[in-house]
């Protein structure tokens, strides 16, 4: 493997940053790096092998955050001379700056609002920024450049088993289909609530040859007047589900729920330590949400998305480890991005199947290479009723995976993302 060595020049006060952003891009580019007295000069002259902006610089120590007063008209933080500074617009958005600005738009949960991002403003939800940044960087230090396939991993939040008979029982009813409304009802009676279906959701994904996570939630009932899971995590039924997961090859994880439980409560009650997390509805805000999981012995967090939009929300396609911005300096665990929810299709978008299926392809094709797209998919959109439409939708994304020769990715492959 190549090594290269940089001289970051000792009198920047943001040497922590540079060194970081450089680890992220060794990875991405499949590098070593070293950091010394030789090497390709990191400054902020604009004559160094690589340049970070004095206006970035001086927008860190004052902790200057917004979007507003970073990207320039092109969506990139610019130098004086209005060329772009690759090197700062890729730790900018490596450690989601933006939502470290005070006058953040929050939604009814406490998230960072997608109509409030730089993507929105920029419409470029659906660019891989940082790559770009990479690319423009590597290509200034003659290092080659690789169009690798992209990758996908694939994963299911398990909110709830029993709502098949409310939710796709109403429908039913809307249009007079009592038939259906006595099976779901038969159905949950004699303990087989249509959507405790992992073994459908299985069997499905095993005929395309890809593997998924199950993310549970371990509370059960409300907090803060919003829905944990409708399901007792430990019940013989639910246990039994979660050891014929792992038997089969997939993998299960812990979706955090919006309780005050602590992260050690919820993982204690796993069998087997999960690797991985989900926060319950993305509901989690910087630093805290990233120090909790830091603090938990996670190795992978699936959370970094928005609710109301697919695409990025870091504006980049691969699973890296994200900065931490009080303490300046890594943190340990794998971030893996998430680009496309059922929900922000169905519910926040209101998109009929045709426009959701133009909305997917469109951001695959895009984004060929040099990705993990990371895709939801609820096991209540696996049934025909409320949610028709969306199980063929869904074969469609596995079709698309075999079709184009790609791979669904594990816990563990992702973990071989981090630089530390």
């Amino acid at each position: 493997m190549t090594t290269v060595d940089f001289h970051i020049d000792p009198s920047l006060p943001v040497m922590p940053e540079i060194r970081y952003t450089l680890e992220q891009f060794a990875v991405n580019k499949k590098i070593n790096v070293q950091f010394g007295a030789s090497g390709f000069l990191v400054s902020d002259a604009v004559n160094s092998n690589l340049s970070i902006s004095k206006k970035l610089i001086n927008n860190l120590r004052e902790r200057r955050c917004d979007y507003k007063e970073n990207l320039g008209a092109t969506g990139f933080i610019e130098f004086e001379n209005g060329t772009p500074d690759y090197l700062g617009t890729a730790f900018y958005m490596l450690a989601c700056l933006q939502e470290y600005h005070a006058a953040a738009q929050k939604d009814n949960l406490g998230r960072f609002k997608f109509s409030g991002s730089y993507q929105a403003a920029y419409q470029n939800s659906g660019q891989n920024i940082v790559q770009i940044c990479f690319d423009k960087l590597a290509e200034k230090l003659s290092i080659p450049n690789r169009a690798n396939p992209s990758r996908f991993f694939l994963s299911h939040d398990i909110d709830t088993v029993y709502g098949a008979i409310v939710q796709d029982g109403f429908h039913a009813l809307k249009f007079g289909r009592i038939d259906i409304l006595l099976k779901l009802i038969l159905n949950t009676v004699t303990q087989k609530p249509d959507w405790l279906n992992m073994d459908q959701i299985m069997k499905l994904e095993s005929e395309y040859d890809v593997r998924s996570t199950f993310f549970w939630i371990v509370k059960r009932g409300k907090a803060e007047a919003f829905e944990n899971a409708d399901y007792n995590f430990k019940s013989s039924s639910i246990q039994k589900v979660v050891r014929t997961v792992e038997s089969n090859g997939f993998e299960n994880g812990l979706h955090k729920s919006i309780s005050q439980d602590s992260f050690q409560k919820e993982i204690g009650e796993f069998e087997k330590k999960p690797v991985a997390n989900r926060y319950h509805y993305l509901k989690f805000n910087l630093p805290q949400g990233f120090d909790a999981i830091e603090n938990s012995g996670l190795k992978l967090d699936a959370s970094l998305g928005f609710a109301e939009n697919i695409g990025f929300r870091n504006s980049y396609g691969l699973p890296y480890n994200p900065f931490d911005v009080t303490n300046r300096k890594p943190y340990t665990f794998v971030e893996v991005p998430l680009h496309i929810m059922d929900t922000t299709l169905f519910k926040y978008n209101r998109a009929n199947l045709a426009e959701a299926r133009e909305k997917i392809l469109k951001f695959f094709e895009a984004n060929k290479t040099n990705c993990v797209l990371s895709v939801l998919w609820h096991n209540n959109f696996f049934t025909n009723y409320k949610y028709k439409g969306y199980l063929q939708l869904y074969k469609e994304i596995l079709e698309y995976i075999r079709e184009n020769k790609l791979s669904a990715v594990t816990q563990r492959e992702l973990l071989q993302y981090s630089a530390y």
